[in-house]
């Protein structure tokens, strides 16, 4: 039975939440049914600014986040306020943003930008989840997440974003819930299980179709996944109906970037008149940023080269051709020697098929050019085996030997297990059609070898 003393304390508190709550919202000029929904009543806001019932610490963290004020602010106002709520119960972890961990949490994201997870890391380690505030708590599971999947440490990456998706459907924030879905599905992708990544994708898919969130970068990056996952597993016509929806939403970016930037603007304004501030800051930064555009620019020139392997297995090899050379021109001007001798290595493959042997022979010369440009093992892998599949055809069975194994060995280097099982298939066929059965046998072993390499690493 609590004692008169703590009583009195207690209305003392919810007078003085009711008093903040009110002055905070018709300060931002939300009314109290906008500042009620979806969670609560009309009814419910007005008896707390009453200070006839006293919120709980879920109610006050959620009326807190929607004023984008700190906890702290609402509960206690002077020393003696902040000793009164202790008194009755309130002493929250999540007592409102600590600027400091603001400051890291930014910093990180900038880190993970220039692919410095490992400092990143050091930054975030000292954070606990359970110390912060549940936007906070959902940027550190994204954040680690992120992390994990540019270090390649995709089981590790699926158990943050599993947790950054469970925070942000705990905020009841959609917006922050599909995000992080989104990145849980690459992270299945990765981990070779595409049927899960498509699950994932899906749903973010469902949110966009129903308006709810209407960020078209988002739904770019949504159809571009989706297209990958049903290139994966077999569905081409619907894997080239997304990289269309892709590219068209792309196309409508760089119409009008301004009109482009407007479009944000307005989500902005959405988000703040319905009180959710944060989300409304973050959408103006975004019409600030609209003309750096370099990532999207790249994602451009990788969808045109998925687009182009898509057709090519369609049997569409004009089509495909058109694409290749669509992202050869993109990723040029972007100074991607990676991605661009990535897609010229595309391009000398199909070219060969088609039986174009002098053009495929330039076009994967220029490949290795760029790989070794880069120091990308991997890239310069994938060049020399073009090479060397077009040294088979010439006759020149030495050459196309020398060329596989300096591609098998720069790929072993690099723990590629996927590009090299790929890369010793291919040896196995060409030392088939050669008659040399045992060394055909050979590769297929190693190949199979390979494979199990990659699936043993996946579950490390």
């Amino acid at each position: 039975m609590p004692s008169t003393e703590t009583a009195n304390v207690g209305k003392a508190v919810a007078a003085r939440v009711g008093t903040n709550i009110r002055e905070v919202r018709t300060r931002l000029g939300l009314t109290q049914a906008q500042l009620a929904s979806p969670e609560f009543s009309i009814s419910y806001i007005s008896a707390i600014e009453r200070g006839k019932i006293r919120p709980s610490l879920k109610a006050l963290s959620i009326l807190a986040r929607r004023l984008d004020v700190p906890l702290t602010f609402l509960l206690e106002g002077s020393p003696a306020g902040a000793a009164e709520a202790r008194a009755v119960g309130y002493s929250p972890a999540d007592s409102g943003p600590d600027q400091r961990v603001e400051v890291d949490l930014l910093h990180a994201g900038v880190l993970i930008q220039q692919q410095a997870y490992e400092q990143a890391t050091q930054l975030l380690a000292p954070l606990q989840p359970e110390r912060l505030t549940t936007d906070q708590a959902f940027r550190l599971y994204l954040l680690r997440g992120l992390i994990h999947l540019g270090a390649g440490e995709y089981q590790e990456a699926v158990v943050d974003l599993r947790a950054a998706v469970n925070q942000g459907e705990g905020m009841n924030e959609i917006e922050y819930s599909e995000r992080a879905r989104n990145y849980l599905g690459k992270a299945y992708f990765l981990l070779y299980n595409y049927t899960l990544a498509l699950e994932n994708h899906q749903r973010c898919l469902e949110v966009i179709e129903a308006g709810q969130i209407k960020d078209p970068i988002f739904a770019l990056e949504v159809f571009s996944n989706l297209a990958n996952d049903y290139f994966r597993l077999g569905e081409l016509e619907k894997a080239v109906a997304f990289y269309h929806r892709a590219l068209e939403t792309l196309d409508e970016v760089y119409r009008d970037s301004r009109a482009f930037a407007r479009r944000y603007m307005e989500i902005s304004q959405q988000y703040r008149s319905a009180g959710k501030l944060a989300m409304a800051r973050d959408y103006a930064m975004r019409s600030l940023a609209i003309y750096e555009m370099r990532d999207e620019q790249r994602l451009i020139g990788l969808t045109h080269q998925q687009l182009g392997k898509a057709l090519e297995k369609q049997n569409d090899l004009a089509g495909a051709e058109q694409e290749y050379r669509r992202a050869i021109e993109i990723e040029r001007g972007l100074s991607d020697e990676v991605a661009a001798s990535l897609c010229h290595t595309s391009l000398a493959e199909l070219l060969l098929k088609e039986g174009k042997r002098a053009e495929a022979e330039r076009e994967a010369q220029e490949a290795l050019t760029l790989a070794r440009a880069s120091q990308d093992p991997r890239t310069q892998g994938q060049a020399l085996i073009a090479l060397a599949q077009i040294r088979h055809q010439e006759s020149d069975f030495s050459g196309a030997d020398e060329l596989f194994h300096q591609a098998l060995d720069l790929l072993d280097q690099a723990n590629a297990h996927e590009l090299a099982a790929s890369a010793y298939f291919r040896y196995a066929n060409l030392l088939e059609q050669r008659g040399e059965v045992q060394r055909s046998l050979n590769a297929i072993k190693k190949a199979y070898e390979h494979q199990r390499q990659g699936k043993l690493g996946d579950l490390e």
